[in-house]
């Protein structure tokens, strides 16, 4: 039987299939899975030509038989043109999934999907490998699931499943995982380090949050760590204006912009204070900060508001079920355990709401996606409630939180397009510009502007 017979080709995924008119396209798409399957043949031979030299010395002393294990995946780097330690791991994941995921392992074989997914599988399902049964259940269901995602996708629906398939599996490998927490320190050659930080996701979060917020608040001047925090109007908002004797002599800490002085400034008390022009990406403003934060200690005492968007069964607050909590973008999965120690800090300040509906429509809250609001800016609990309905943008194949991703009306609020929950969806500024200029239709198939545009569809968070 040869290999065509063996696995035969695949289809096309329900997700480009709309692709496959424009001629270039779907030769591309060929393309693509003729290149999948003549990596999976060689990373086959290759794996056969390792396991056929461990056959050949299976009665030699176990230093000798590592030897010769470790020579084939010397040899297998050279055709792979890469490391031996990456060599290794290819081999490995592949050993892996042929052995404990045979369905998978064919649609491999198929072209359906590509190495780095196969990776990403064999790392994600390790913690199952002692549990037949629920490799099985899930080796059926990635046949069907993996060749709709990209790696990122496919490896945040594992991370879900697992918990869904055995919670106590889960609950034991997350405490077994936090006794590896660690801070590492890898000073490179280039003058630049790299610190990693391995801690429980919902402290790791909780940071991420803060650092973000208060990156996009670098724009105003910070007040020192002893001084009192800025005023707070009558609407509970921070004022703009900062008193002159709250300003830092020099840049803030997280600051390395530019700093353009103005002598002719009428600002009373302000004799040396610099107007910043902060040429920063964010994410450089966010490893600037964090690193100041953590080279002198100070907080500074600029209120910050670090939101923390999170799924959980009211079972698991009460502790009837251990069931875990799933973040907005559904990529992490947070213990049972460590969300109900967040959901009882007395110093937190929690926002609740309610995912389904009630028996009783008349004592039900109102549904806050059916509400029209006034106005082009959706408020906070409409924003709110996209995220977690969204999860993440929603143009096809895009993994950015919603909670980083803009509020777009489907139907523009200018041709009166209006505010509510039906008519808007997350989009990250980078597919936000592609559907302004005409390149991205809404998800209910609205009439594109621009007939050059190809169609694309979100898929389901």
């Amino acid at each position: 039987m040869n290999d065509q017979q063996r696995y035969p080709r695949p289809e096309v995924p329900e997700r480009v299939a709309h692709l496959m008119d424009e001629p270039r396209l779907a030769a591309a798409h060929h393309r693509g899975v003729t290149a999948r399957r003549n990596t999976a043949e060689q990373i086959a031979l290759l794996l056969e030509y390792r396991n056929q030299r461990e056959r050949e010395v299976a009665g030699d002393h176990i230093h000798f038989r590592g030897a010769t294990t470790r020579d084939a995946n010397r040899h297998a780097a050279l055709l792979l043109e890469t490391t031996e330690q990456t060599a290794t791991a290819i081999l490995n994941s592949a050993e892996y999934v042929r052995e404990h995921l045979p369905k998978f392992w064919k649609t491999f074989r198929s072209g359906a999907i590509d190495l780095a997914k196969l990776r990403k599988t064999a790392v994600e399902t390790t913690p199952l490998i002692h549990r037949e049964d629920l490799l099985e259940i899930i080796d059926e269901e990635l046949v069907e699931v993996a060749p709709g995602k990209t790696p990122t996708e496919l490896r945040s629906w594992i991370i879900r499943r697992i918990p869904n398939l055995d919670i106590e599996l889960f609950n034991e490998a997350a405490e077994e995982a936090k006794e590896g927490r660690h801070v590492s320190f890898h000073h490179g050659e280039d003058g630049m380090s790299l610190v990693e930080l391995f801690i429980p996701t919902i402290e790791a979060k909780a940071i991420e949050k803060k650092v973000n917020a208060a990156t996009r608040g670098m724009n105003r001047a910070q007040p020192k760590d002893a001084d009192q925090p800025p005023a707070i109007d009558a609407a509970g908002l921070q004022s703009d204006s900062v008193a002159p004797h709250q300003r830092i002599e020099g840049p803030h800490p997280g600051r390395v912009g530019h700093h353009a002085h103005h002598p002719d400034s009428e600002c009373p008390g302000d004799e040396g204070a610099t107007d910043v022009v902060d040429d920063r990406t964010i994410r450089q403003r966010e490893a600037d900060l964090l690193s100041a934060w953590l080279r002198d200690g100070h907080c500074y005492s600029t209120p910050i508001s670090a939101k923390i968007c999170v799924m959980v069964p009211e079972e698991t607050l009460t502790g009837e079920s251990d069931e875990p909590a799933i973040s907005a973008d559904r990529a992490s999965v947070i213990p049972a355990a460590d969300i109900r120690k967040m959901a009882a800090d007395p110093e937190a300040d929690h926002e609740w709401y309610t995912a389904g509906t009630r028996t009783n429509q008349r004592r039900a809250d109102r549904d806050i996606l059916t509400v029209v609001y006034n106005g082009r800016f959706a408020p906070e609990r409409l924003r709110d409630a996209v995220i977690f309905r969204d999860g993440i943008c929603q143009a096809t194949g895009c993994t950015i939180p919603a909670e980083r991703s803009d509020l777009d009306h489907q139907i523009p609020y200018e041709r009166a397009g209006p505010t509510t929950g039906s008519n808007l969806w997350a989009l990250c500024r980078r597919h936000h510009r592609l559907k302004s200029h005409g390149y991205l239709p809404p998800p209910h198939g609205g009439p594109l502007e621009d007939s050059r545009a190809c169609g694309s569809r979100p898929r389901a968070a």
